[in-house]
């Protein structure tokens, strides 16, 4: 049975990815690589492969992106069976990081309760490398601050928060329209750390959201201060 299974994110990759998840994925017996569907690459294997020892023994874990959680719930007990299999220490990698809307949290319930150790790697999330690369902070004092999935209430909370972060952007620029407000500044990026990346700002009229009608993409909604 498998010894200890180690979550490891890798961030946006490159050199942002952390000296511990390079120890981690380079002394595992195994590396497991969750993919969405059959024959499709990795974009985190993507991330590491450089890095990583040529004769690494590698593995796909297949959870397709659908929301029916009986139907899922196959997959993740396929992938838990594969994994216990193993011997000695396996890592499972993620983009980003592994506690924050990764794949990796549903194989992690599912771990624990058949008391596998599991220990997690931290890698920088995009949300994190967007506000350095926007060169802007995200939150300062006792200003609050959430995330949002898909922007999810977000004409709800727009009030609330003086920064919003929301994870994959598609359906952005259409909420945006509809609460149509002066007194914010949108942030956007994605594909952070790949050579296509694009990032932009300014006033919900200036921005062209479709640039950004993708997969691997954030904004940042903040809240102009008053300076008077």
């Amino acid at each position: 049975m498998v010894k200890k299974v180690y979550g490891v994110g890798v961030g946006i990759g490159g050199e942002s990815l952390t000296l511990k998840a390079l120890k981690v994925l380079n002394k595992v017996d195994k590396i497991f690589i969750p993919i969405s569907k059959e024959g499709k690459s990795s974009v985190a294997y993507k991330l590491i492969k450089e890095f990583i020892k040529d004769n690494k023994d590698v593995e796909y874990l297949l959870f397709p992106m659908i929301k029916d959680k009986e139907k899922l719930k196959k997959y993740w007990e396929d992938a838990l069976n594969k994994i216990l299999k193993e011997d000695g220490e396996i890592a499972i990698i993620t983009i980003g990081d592994p506690t924050l809307y990764s794949t990796f949290s549903y194989l992690w319930k599912l771990l624990k309760d058949n008391n596998i150790e599991v220990e997690i790697v931290n890698g920088i999330s995009s949300i994190f490398a967007a506000a350095s690369l926007l060169n802007i902070s995200l939150a300062e004092g006792e200003e609050k601050l959430c995330i949002l999935p898909q922007g999810k209430d977000l004409k709800k909370y727009v009030n609330e928060f003086d920064t919003i972060i929301v994870m994959k952007t598609k359906s952005l620029g259409e909420i945006l329209k509809e609460i149509n407000r002066d007194d914010i500044t949108i942030y956007l990026a994605k594909r952070i750390g790949f050579k296509d990346q694009l990032i932009a700002c300014g006033k919900i009229k200036d921005i062209d959201f479709e640039l950004f009608n993708d997969y691997l993409s954030l904004a940042i909604i903040k809240k102009d201060k008053d300076d008077s």
